[in-house]
């Protein structure tokens, strides 16, 4: 392959508990009660920040849903700062980088996160050890987020690859879906549950030798 596309959040950084929380507290401070189990699965798992504010304030304007979406993403960075004990890419994840650059394979970024966090993980993990910023996909509020393809297509585009060259690491349903969507058919599994029927090449729970399937 001569290219590979990483998801971030829940596939390079193990941080899903990290917005759970993150979620809850900044849900509370809006409701002034908790959110419920079932409210996770229906209004915020899998979708994005403006879908999860729009899913309690359907009527909020846009200036408005982006001011609270970046509220609760405070509160997230936060989180990871208080928790370092999880706040680390996943094992194998730099020794992957390491090969990658070694044998001249293009790689980079698509993720929903917003330039504020992407800022914070470089700083965090030192991305720019391996990563050209300029090549991240983010999220800027103006592209379609998983699983529309439009993040793996911009992907794509920034590394002038073939998506019939490329390999993407996803560690879910919708992202999984966004990369066969864009056309590119070798997707790994990063700790995706058994219970999704997915097309996926292979699955790992983390990146331990992930270079022989590359």
């Amino acid at each position: 392959m001569k290219s590979v596309i990483f998801d971030f959040n829940g596939t390079l950084f193990y941080d899903t508990e990290l917005h759970v929380i993150a979620w809850k507290t900044f849900i509370k401070q809006l409701i002034h009660r908790e959110a419920s189990d079932q409210e996770f699965k229906e209004k915020i798992f899998g979708r994005d920040n403006i879908q999860v504010i729009r899913n309690y304030f359907p009527d909020l304007d846009q200036e408005s849903c982006e001011k609270y979406s970046q509220e609760k993403e405070v509160i997230y960075r936060k989180m990871c700062e208080e928790n370092p004990e999880i706040t680390h890419l996943v094992k194998g994840a730099t020794e992957l980088f390491d090969y990658l650059k070694e044998n001249n394979i293009l790689f980079t970024i698509a993720t929903g996160a917003n330039k504020e966090n992407v800022d914070y993980y470089f700083e965090k993990f030192g991305l720019d050890k391996w990563f050209d910023y300029e090549k991240i996909v983010l999220d800027d509020g103006h592209i379609k987020g998983k699983p529309h393809p439009d993040v793996y297509l911009l992907a794509l585009d920034k590394l002038k690859a073939e998506a019939s060259e490329c390999i993407v690491f996803e560690d879910s349903p919708s992202g999984v879906t966004a990369a066969h969507k864009a056309g590119i058919n070798k997707v790994i599994s990063v700790q995706i549950g058994e219970e999704f029927d997915l097309d996926v090449a292979a699955t790992i729970h983390d990146f331990t030798d992930a270079y022989k399937l590359i």
